[in-house]
């Protein structure tokens, strides 16, 4: 995967640096064209709703990654030296880490997870905007498995601090999370077969937001009671597991959803009144 060449938080955020921020759309509706640029306005716009300052970029300063040869220990000027932080930002990375916690993708679904995270453990939580930022090299430890490099992250600090810094040598991921949206997005493929833990993938979050394939699995492989479900499935749904139609659901095919609408109110009015909704009447 080519890395493009970094040209600033400037590049992907014009005016990121601007007091004042028109009302309006939030980035979140503004169809830009880079995705990086977008998931980097929709950051700034995130922090700057909570209230928190906008993100500095350290990119000149490179870190050296930790578990590559870096003792995680922050920026380094060109004479040696360690800069001061802002009084209200610790430096990242002020003291020695011996984890990185990676989230892949969207940074609003886990903004309390890093806010939390960069107050505890200053400089441990790196958001990856991008594909570019990171790269998947051959585990020296557990063979047939990967290990997640980060050249490039935002850095959470003390205080909801944030910093977009570089990473030499690259910092290696310890634990990996993200917005595992859909099989092939850039998330899950970078999160797959890592020789760390992670929390989730793609095939996890599809039967999570699936209530239907969810309830289906938790009663019928672990033995779950599940709530009573009705559900009406045409021929354009995904197949459901081989096994018998577990208790509690129960599936109605329509091979036409059109001129079905009998056939759905007997149902809907059969499911209401059967025994498995006794225990919710009112």
């Amino acid at each position: 995967m080519k890395e493009q060449e970094w040209a600033g938080p400037e590049a992907l955020c014009p005016g990121w640096q601007e007091e004042e921020v028109s009302d309006g759309e939030g980035p979140e509706e503004s169809g830009h064209p880079d995705p990086t640029a977008h998931a980097y306005e929709v950051l700034q716009h995130t922090l700057r709703l909570e209230g928190m300052p906008r993100t500095r970029d350290r990119t000149d300063q490179p870190r050296a990654g930790m578990g590559m040869g870096g003792t995680g220990m922050g920026p380094l000027t060109r004479g040696g030296s360690r800069p001061h932080a802002p009084h209200h930002c610790l430096a990242a990375g002020s003291g020695p880490l011996d984890m990185t916690v990676c989230i892949l993708g969207s940074p609003t679904a886990f903004l309390p997870v890093l806010l939390e995270g960069g107050t505890r453990y200053p400089g441990a939580m790196v958001l990856c905007l991008a594909p570019a930022w990171a790269s998947r090299v051959p585990s020296e430890t557990s063979p047939g498995s990967w290990s997640l490099l980060l050249s490039r992250g935002v850095s959470f600090e003390a205080g909801g601090c944030t910093a977009l810094e570089e990473f030499v040598p690259p910092r290696r991921a310890t634990y990996v999370t993200g917005t595992f949206g859909s099989e092939g997005g850039w998330e899950a493929e970078l999160a797959r077969d890592l020789d760390c833990p992670t929390g989730g993938s793609a095939s996890l979050t599809r039967w999570l937001e699936d209530p239907l394939l969810s309830r289906w699995l938790l009663s019928t492989r672990a033995g779950l009671p599940v709530p009573p479900t009705l559900a009406f499935i045409t021929g354009l749904r995904e197949p459901l597991p081989e096994e018998p139609e577990p208790p509690g659901v129960h599936l109605v095919r329509l091979q036409d959803p059109q001129g079905q609408e009998s056939l759905v109110r007997d149902e809907v009015g059969a499911f209401l009144e059967g025994s498995s909704m006794q225990p919710y009447d009112q």
